[in-house]
């Protein structure tokens, strides 16, 4: 049978299918023996549970035939396993034949298939199929997830129907039903509460409760015993993607709340629609809240810093201007901090100066914004004594022509102004030219036009993570692996892991060395497939990334795959003086150079290892560093098992002093000097040491000998 489990690494294999072991050096135990007996010769149950018992022991390489073997004879359990380990390895297609093998019988698969269709494939029309085939199947994950789709597709009233079936069944929906209710509730208490309030400040002043602003302060920053601030309510924006139908409500909350007079609840109806990345109507509202309040500083400051996040720097330039104007402190920082960036000096040196001379507090200043002031004076002295950039000769007379020619509508001479104009960090030209450039998606140059946007306005003007990611996108489906790797990087520091996998594995197959690294601690650490994630730590060690030759190696050199691990440890021992912790692969390549028969030079790494280990201990703290290693302990074993002369056994009793100094009792030293003694023929000595290591009853054992233990070994030893 051919698997169609094709390994990630790109070399066409999915591991060894010998059942020794895809970690490979081991022995199959007499437990594996038998589960393997049964599945060569049993039905597709068997094969089931022995691909079970080896994923379970991290060995999904081998796992791959027999789980596949068990499907196709119709396990649907097997299915249901040999398609999440494909899809923890990225395999998404091969996970999806996997699931639908038995997806039409079987809830848990229809289940597993709806969930790749959504998440990974963006297929939620076939996922909603599967939801429903699976809930008639009896998932009441299906329902309950199904519901869930419906919800964010805005399908109310079929949603709650579905929810109202699975919390007979699922805690799940139960506690989905009690977020609606909870959500509901909470959206009218705030609207009759703005009811109440909007009544008292609409009466005359002097009828007006005494202590009328401190309840609209409550009510906005404190909340009750029942419902959280209304001011907070924009810090929940999955609400509203997991709940759609209720927006309307809160947007008509946030609306009456104007009635209050007070500013705060327009910028928290302008960052509700932020965090709901509605770029266009949070800056709607503020403006709208700016007209209605005009000298409100936080209004204006929270606009400008929208403007930014966005990357539209004129909008945020004019954004800053009035509040500098009016002697706002941090907008006059923030329009220095602008304009030093440019190298617009005499006009940032102008409001770095104003601000640094304001009196003024308002509800941000004090001394954070007097150190951030200097700070900011101080790098506009060092600007200002530094060259500004410019382009050489030949580059500057090119620049009427290509106006020229942009001006009648050429993208690339557009998008090469824009890279000009972003080398002499003219940064609100190079947007118009780049946007200019990117406008037509159908002309070759609008992908890079856009990628050199998003990124400039990333990585040099403060733009947010969210607002770049449509910008990389084009780019980044055209193949351009700078665009793929750098989406992927948005996505992961934006917390969506599900959505950085794809591009990062694509970047990591053609060679990335950070996307691979990260592959390799997804599958690892998130998904616990080790062998997957040292074939991806493998290319990120090769590729430069010496600290991924560590892990790596310390996994081979476990999986008695010395060979390999030598290369890959070496490699780490050369980032050493870098990264304080790789001064641990001297003891992993002594422990590889071993296995491999390599005595003498094992002997050697592992003395480099007892010599560095004082740097090792300072990275573990607590359990781990109790039971951290001992290089000392391991190369007194060397010395005695493997070198064994008189030089080595008077150098291994000298490492093993300290250890009976510790431990009196300690079975592994006593062993190696019963070994020395027994030797040098003095066979008393070595009964000496023996016997020390014996417990006496009623002592808790540890890793001490007990009676019988002592006198196998007195025979063993002694003969």
């Amino acid at each position: 049978m051919t698997s169609t489990g094709t390994s990630t690494d790109g070399s066409g294999s999915s591991g060894s299918t010998d059942g020794t072991g895809g970690a490979g050096g081991f022995e199959r135990s007499a437990e594996e023996r038998t589960y393997r007996a049964a599945a060569e010769e049993g039905d597709a149950a068997d094969k089931r549970v022995y691909g079970e018992y080896l994923v379970g022991r991290g060995r999904v390489d081998d796992a791959v035939r027999w789980l596949e073997e068990a499907a196709e004879g119709g396990d649907a359990r097997a299915a249901r396993l040999r398609a999440v380990t494909a899809k923890d390895r990225g395999q998404f297609t091969v996970a999806a034949h996997w699931y639908r093998t038995a997806a039409e019988r079987d809830g848990d698969c229809a289940f597993g298939l709806a969930e790749l269709l959504l998440e990974r494939l963006d297929d939620p029309e076939g996922a909603a199929e599967w939801y429903a085939k699976g809930a008639g199947l009896g998932s009441v994950e299906c329902r309950t997830n199904g519901a869930l789709l419906m919800l964010r597709q805005g399908r109310t009233s079929e949603a709650r129907a579905q929810l109202e079936q699975a919390a007979l069944h699922d805690h799940v929906a139960e506690q989905i039903e009690d977020r609606l209710i909870e959500l509901a509730d909470r959206i009218d208490h705030y609207r009759d509460r703005i009811t109440e309030l909007a009544a008292l400040c609409a009466l005359p002043p002097e009828e007006r409760p005494a202590d009328l602003d401190e309840q609209v302060d409550e009510f906005l920053e404190d909340g009750d015993e029942r419902y959280e601030p209304f001011g907070e309510l924009h810090k929940e924006p999955e609400w509203f993607t997991s709940y759609p139908s209720f927006l309307p409500d809160a947007e008509k909350a946030y609306e009456e709340a104007q009635a209050l007079g007070d500013p705060r609840t327009d910028r928290c109806h302008g960052l509700l629609y932020y965090n709901l990345d509605r770029y266009q109507d949070a800056c709607r509202v503020l403006e709208d809240g700016l007209r209605r309040h005009p000298d409100s500083r936080t209004l204006a400051r929270t606009l400008s810093a929208v403007h930014l996040q966005y990357g539209e720097l004129e909008k945020y330039e004019a954004s800053l201007l009035p509040g500098a104007e009016a002697g706002d402190r941090l907008q006059q920082r923030r329009l220095g901090d602008h304009y030093r960036d440019q190298w617009r000096l005499a006009e940032a040196r102008r409001w770095l100066e104003a601000a640094e001379a304001g009196t003024e507090g308002g509800d941000h200043d004090g001394d954070h914004d007097d150190e951030s002031v200097a700070a900011s004076l101080a790098e506009l002295a060092e600007a200002e004594q530094a060259t500004a950039p410019a382009l050489d000769t030949q580059t500057e007379s090119r620049l009427p022509a290509l106006h020229a020619a942009a001006a009648a509508g050429d993208p690339a001479a557009d998008l090469e102004l824009g890279r000009l104009m972003q080398t002499l960090c003219r940064y609100p030209e190079a947007v118009r030219h780049y946007k200019r450039a990117a406008a037509d998606p159908g002309t070759p140059h609008a992908p890079a036009a856009s990628y050199a946007l998003g990124r400039m306005l990333y990585e040099e003007c403060g733009a947010h993570e969210k607002a770049v990611v449509p910008l990389y996108l084009p780019a980044a489906k055209e193949g351009d692996l700078d665009a793929i790797e750098g989406l992927g990087a948005l996505y992961v520091r934006l917390d969506e892991p599900v959505k950085a996998e794809p591009w990062l594995r694509k970047a990591a197959r053609f060679g990335r060395p950070d996307a691979a690294s990260w592959v390799g601690n997804r599958v690892g650490d998130d998904y616990g497939d080790m062998e997957e994630a040292v074939r991806w730590w493998m290319r990120a060690a090769k590729a430069g990334r010496v600290w991924y030759g560590w892990r790596a190696g310390m996994q081979l050199v476990r999986w008695k795959r010395y060979q390999e691990a030598e290369g890959l440890l070496r490699l780490a021992w050369t980032g050493r003086e870098k990264k304080d912790p790789l001064h641990e692969a001297a003891y992993w390549l002594a422990r590889a150079l071993h296995g491999q028969g390599r005595a003498a030079e094992a002997v050697e790494w592992m003395r480099t290892a007892r010599d560095v280990h004082h740097i090792v201990r300072r990275g573990y703290s607590g359990f781990m560093l109790t039971t951290l290693f001992d290089p000392s302990m391991e190369l007194a074993k060397l010395l005695v098992e493997e070198v064994a002369t008189p030089e080595a056994y008077e150098e291994a009793e000298t490492l093993l002093a300290p250890v009976l100094e510790r431990s009196p009792q300690h079975r592994t030293a006593r062993h190696l000097l019963a070994r020395v003694a027994e030797q040098r023929g003095d066979l008393d000595a070595a009964r000496d040491h023996l016997e020390q290591s014996y417990t006496p009853e009623g002592e808790e054992a540890g890793p001490l000998l007990t009676a019988q233990q002592v006198t196998e070994a007195l025979r063993r030893v002694l003969g």
